[in-house]
């Protein structure tokens, strides 16, 4: 017993060192200075949607305000909800958009499978002419936002005939509309987790750009259309057949030739949060489950010649659930440790001072960031220094779950939920306002 007590205590202290090197290399790194221009490629937005009626008008408004030379293609999956009559309602007035409409028994099987049908469609038919090297498709939700920002990065990484795709800086708006009473108030404390979390993944991201991957997180994931059309040609398929098929199709990426690169763009990419705690424990279970189902990457992913920050960052992600099953059982066995009268690794005094004040620095440092970059009052800073080890501990509570559907064979396509953004609504990145809240399941 006691050697098992040891054992998981050394898993635990070597998860601990591997999450303070990453959080201190977050930390430390400078703003990135990246390329931008005005035009040099032609852009088409995929936009997957199932039962999207309540956000898709005001998305794909935003996209012709924003860039109004692009094409739109929405990918509806079988949707029931008056989506698809959306869609065609706004192609008539305007021919750069387009719908694509799955039906069963193809459709609702993922979000991964409608992208890889979407592009092979729209490569087969003529649709994409020309060099595909001056292609980029972008990947967006149906709640997705951007500005012009976002835009002049798209076309500024992808001058450099090295960057096979690149990846937006997800972020979660905060308003709430609607929601009063508790319930708003816990719908506001779930939203500025959400944004947090994303904020300090931006900071993450900086160093795997610098590293030429930064890892693909879904909301404005841009790929170039060479890159697709060569892998559909060899049967590779872009966005593989994973839960977190965005994070395989980075390992994806790396595997096809080590002089490919993954650009980070920090310009925003704004999108709708959980506002409700059992929705976001199943997000959080099928994340962690898309990561178990990406172990089988890891060996070809260190015979690569990736550069050694990507070996270890992607290796940390893939194997982060397991490393926190064992970090969550060591936290489960402490009762057990008393009955033995402290059974496991004996450690000097100091050590669990620092297990302690490290964590807490870490938070606080992007707790202070968070607020000035929001602009937030001083009071903010301890309200989100106390939400991140509950976010911390939301996906602990969904670790059972992913590991339970995994092992049994579960991969159901999670539907995350909306609420409404009804007309009138501003499309771009500022304040929303709309007097009703409606939610929707999967």
């Amino acid at each position: 017993m006691k050697n098992f007590l040891v054992s998981l205590d050394v898993v635990g202290l070597v998860l601990f060192a591997l999450f303070a090197i990453q959080q201190t290399a977050a930390a430390l790194m400078p703003r990135l200075r990246l390329p931008t221009a005005d035009s040099g490629m032609d852009l088409i937005f995929l936009i997957p949607a199932l039962n999207e009626v309540q956000v898709i008008e005001a998305t794909l408004r935003n996209l012709r305000e924003t860039v109004p030379e692009a094409r739109l293609v929405v990918i509806d999956d079988a949707s029931d909800d008056g989506t698809d009559a959306v869609v065609r309602r706004l192609a008539r007035q305007d021919p750069a958009i387009r719908l694509l409409r799955r039906e069963f028994p193809e459709a609702r099987q993922n979000k991964g499978r409608a992208m890889n049908w979407a592009v092979a469609r729209l490569l087969a038919d003529g649709t994409v002419r020309g060099d595909l090297r001056r292609t980029v498709f972008i990947g967006l939700d149906a709640d997705g936002r951007i500005g012009r920002d976002f835009v002049r990065q798209v076309y500024g990484a992808f001058q450099d005939e090295r960057v096979a795709a690149a990846q937006g800086w997800m972020r979660y708006r905060q308003e709430v509309p609607g929601v009063r009473g508790w319930r708003g108030g816990l719908a506001r404390a779930l939203l500025l987790g959400q944004d947090v979390e994303n904020f300090i993944l931006g900071h993450t991201q900086r160093f795997r750009h610098r590293a030429g991957t930064a890892s693909l997180t879904g909301n404005g994931q841009c790929m170039r259309a060479s890159y697709v059309a060569a892998q559909l040609a060899r049967g590779v398929d872009p966005w593989p057949d994973v839960l977190l098929e965005d994070f395989g199709s980075a390992v994806e990426i790396r595997l096809d030739s080590p002089e490919h690169r993954i650009a980070f763009l920090d310009a925003h990419v704004r999108q709708q949060g959980m506002i409700e705690v059992r929705p976001l424990l199943r997000q959080r279970a099928r994340w962690n489950q898309g990561t178990l189902e990406c172990l089988r990457y890891l060996p070809a992913l260190w015979r690569s010649r990736a550069h050694p920050v990507t070996l270890l960052d992607f290796t940390y992600l893939i194997c982060g659930p397991y490393l926190a099953s064992f970090l969550l059982l060591s936290i489960l066995t402490q009762p057990l440790r008393r009955v033995l009268h402290g059974e496991g690794l004996t450690l000097p005094g100091w050590t669990g001072l620092l297990l302690s004040v490290l964590p807490l620095a870490f938070q606080v440092n992007w707790a202070l960031r968070y607020c000035r970059e929001r602009r937030l009052p001083w009071w903010m800073v301890p309200c989100t220094v106390a939400l991140l080890p509950l976010f911390g501990f939301l996906t602990f509570w969904a670790l059972p779950l992913a590991f339970y559907n995994h092992l049994s064979g579960r991969k159901g396509w999670y539907k995350s939920v909306r609420h409404d953004e009804g007309p009138g609504r501003d499309p771009g990145n500022g304040p929303e306002k709309t007097p009703t809240l409606r939610v929707s399941g999967d």
